[in-house]
């Protein structure tokens, strides 16, 4: 037992004596001098990116405008009502075929309703005493004729001059009597009718702006609108369509562009579902002076065959300028400079900067009016 207790105790004794000894190595170093980090390798310097060089060539460029639209009807209207109120009914869906006329939509006017029933009525018995007056105003004419009818036989019968006489007075009498009675007419009855008629126009107005007609035959396109719902005045609730007659719509058009094109124009017209044809149309109608940019450019076309629907894409593209043999350079060749337009000409191992003036523009061509010659080389941004 006393010989593993002595083992352990030198264990232990070696231990402590190995730990003091490498305490007092790393006590042994060079006060104040620093480890020196390893160097490390430096980076290959970055390449110069070589810039383009163009050439001032000749030839034709063409400046177009690129736009969108939508196969659209031709006739095509918005629908309102002209009041406010809350909707009644609704007698149509979207893709229904309707005819001028036909009542679409109305609003709830049921106190106008019963306005307009009374104001028939007194229309009605107006037009009643009226044409009663008048057809007791026929029996008078008839009966006063006949009276005169009556005097001229007496006279024509008369054999002394005394009767004659007589006779003549009862002519003239005759013949007065009837000219009163065919010149008779009762105004109150007259201005009674015209006022009636009057207010029932009134009415039937009013009712009229809470209700919506068909303008002409067509489809339904849009109902915005259910049975309860709230409406202001000229809100847009209803759309229809004559599907007859088809035209291109580009709508949010900017000022920019509406500058560049006039009534007439011809354009190139790609539909989206006929990608690989290519068919003519003109510019039919642009926007007037209250819609400005934004409004719609209505494009007039030969379908030349093709099967369009309402709907379907189309891409136009409008042949602004074209100029044939002129010097040009690609757009990446021209640098701005607070408003001035200039190149980097190439000469041999200099360089120099040259203002030019620049004419119509295509995607990757722009004409040089100014400043270059055919052949001179271009340094590229």
């Amino acid at each position: 037992m006393f010989k593993q207790a002595g083992k352990s105790l030198r264990v232990a004794i070696y231990f402590m004596v190995f730990s003091v000894f490498c305490f007092v190595l790393s006590g042994c170093s060079v006060p104040g001098v620093a480890q020196v980090p390893p160097t490390p390798t430096p980076l290959p310097p970055q390449p110069e990116v070589e810039k383009p060089i163009y050439t001032v060539k000749r030839g034709d460029i063409v400046e177009l405008l690129r736009l969108t639209g939508r196969v659209s009807a031709v006739n095509e209207k918005d629908l309102q009502f002209t009041k406010s109120g809350n909707v009644l009914k609704v007698n149509v869906e979207v893709g229904d075929k309707v005819r001028k006329g036909q009542l679409l939509a109305e609003l709830d006017q049921s106190d106008l309703v019963k306005q307009l029933e009374q104001a028939q009525l007194e229309l009605d018995q107006a037009n009643l005493a009226l044409q009663q007056y008048q057809n007791q105003h026929q029996t008078d004419v008839a009966l006063a004729e006949l009276d005169l009818q009556e005097a001229q036989l007496k006279l024509e019968a008369a054999t002394s001059e005394l009767d004659r006489k007589l006779a003549e007075i009862a002519v003239k009498r005759a013949q007065i009597k009837l000219d009163q009675i065919k010149k008779a007419t009762n105004e109150e009855l007259q201005k009674q009718v015209a006022q009636a008629r009057l207010n029932y126009e009134r009415i039937k107005d009013q009712i009229d702006a809470g209700r919506i007609y068909a303008p002409f035959n067509g489809v339904v396109e849009i109902v915005n609108i259910k049975p309860g719902d709230p409406v202001q005045p000229f809100q847009s609730v209803m759309t229809i369509m004559d599907p007859g007659e088809k035209e291109i719509r580009v709508d949010n058009t900017t000022s920019a562009e509406l500058s560049q094109l006039s009534p007439h124009q011809k354009v190139q017209i790609r539909f989206l579902r006929y990608s690989d044809k290519v068919v003519s149309g003109e510019i039919r109608m642009l926007p007037t002076g209250d819609q400005g940019s934004g409004g719609a450019i209505r494009i007039s076309y030969n379908p030349d065959g093709l099967d369009v629907d309402i709907g379907d894409i189309a891409n136009i593209t409008v042949i602004l300028q074209q100029k044939r043999n002129v010097l040009w350079l690609p757009p990446q060749a021209i640098r701005t400079f607070q408003g001035r337009q200039f190149v980097v000409v190439q000469e041999g191992d200099r360089q120099r900067r040259v203002d030019v003036e620049l004419g119509i523009q295509s995607q990757d061509k722009v004409e040089i009016t100014s400043g270059l010659k055919e052949g001179q080389k271009v340094v590229g941004q």
